[in-house]
Protein backbone atom coordinates (compact mmCIF):
# COMPACT_ATOMS: atom_id res chain seq x y z
CA UNK A 1 0.00 0.00 0.00
CA UNK A 2 1.42 3.43 -0.86
CA UNK A 3 2.27 5.63 1.95
CA UNK A 4 -0.18 8.35 2.90
CA UNK A 5 0.58 11.73 1.64
CA UNK A 6 0.58 14.37 4.02
CA UNK A 7 -2.09 17.59 3.24
CA UNK A 8 -0.91 21.57 3.81
CA UNK A 9 -2.14 21.66 6.69
CA UNK A 10 -0.87 18.46 8.41
CA UNK A 11 2.48 20.38 6.93
CA UNK A 12 2.20 23.77 8.65
CA UNK A 13 0.67 22.17 11.92
CA UNK A 14 4.53 20.17 12.24
CA UNK A 15 6.12 23.34 11.21
CA UNK A 16 4.27 24.71 13.83
CA UNK A 17 5.27 22.31 16.60
CA UNK A 18 8.73 22.54 16.01
CA UNK A 19 10.66 23.23 19.78
CA UNK A 20 12.82 25.69 17.32
CA UNK A 21 11.87 28.85 16.93
CA UNK A 22 13.45 31.15 14.39
CA UNK A 23 13.84 34.23 15.42
CA UNK A 24 14.56 37.53 13.22
CA UNK A 25 17.76 39.06 13.46
CA UNK A 26 16.36 42.44 13.01
CA UNK A 27 13.22 42.71 15.19
CA UNK A 28 14.15 40.09 17.47
CA UNK A 29 10.54 38.40 17.50
CA UNK A 30 9.36 35.09 16.03
CA UNK A 31 8.74 34.17 12.62
CA UNK A 32 5.50 32.52 11.92
CA UNK A 33 5.05 30.38 8.89
CA UNK A 34 2.11 31.81 6.35
CA UNK A 35 0.96 30.43 3.11
CA UNK A 36 0.79 33.37 0.37
CA UNK A 37 -1.31 33.37 -2.59
CA UNK A 38 -0.60 35.44 -5.70
CA UNK A 39 -1.74 35.38 -9.82
CA UNK A 40 1.00 34.18 -12.13
CA UNK A 41 0.44 35.93 -15.62
CA UNK A 42 2.24 33.67 -18.05
CA UNK A 43 2.67 35.15 -21.65
CA UNK A 44 -1.30 34.26 -23.42
CA UNK A 45 -2.26 36.57 -20.34
CA UNK A 46 -3.80 33.34 -18.44
CA UNK A 47 -3.09 33.49 -14.84
CA UNK A 48 -2.73 30.34 -11.98
CA UNK A 49 -2.89 30.84 -8.60
CA UNK A 50 0.71 30.48 -6.94
CA UNK A 51 0.95 29.64 -3.21
CA UNK A 52 4.08 30.37 -1.28
CA UNK A 53 5.06 29.49 2.38
CA UNK A 54 7.40 32.04 3.87
CA UNK A 55 8.12 32.88 7.30
CA UNK A 56 6.89 36.57 8.71
CA UNK A 57 7.66 38.74 11.38
CA UNK A 58 7.07 42.50 11.59
CA UNK A 59 9.73 43.57 9.86
CA UNK A 60 8.68 42.09 6.70
CA UNK A 61 5.06 42.05 6.87
CA UNK A 62 4.45 44.98 5.49
CA UNK A 63 6.41 44.35 2.49
CA UNK A 64 4.04 40.90 2.41
CA UNK A 65 0.52 42.40 3.04
CA UNK A 66 1.55 45.50 1.46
Amino acid sequence: MPKKERTFVAKLAHEARKTHKEECPVCGKDRVAVVIYAAVYNDEGTWRPQRRRMKLCDCNRKEVYG
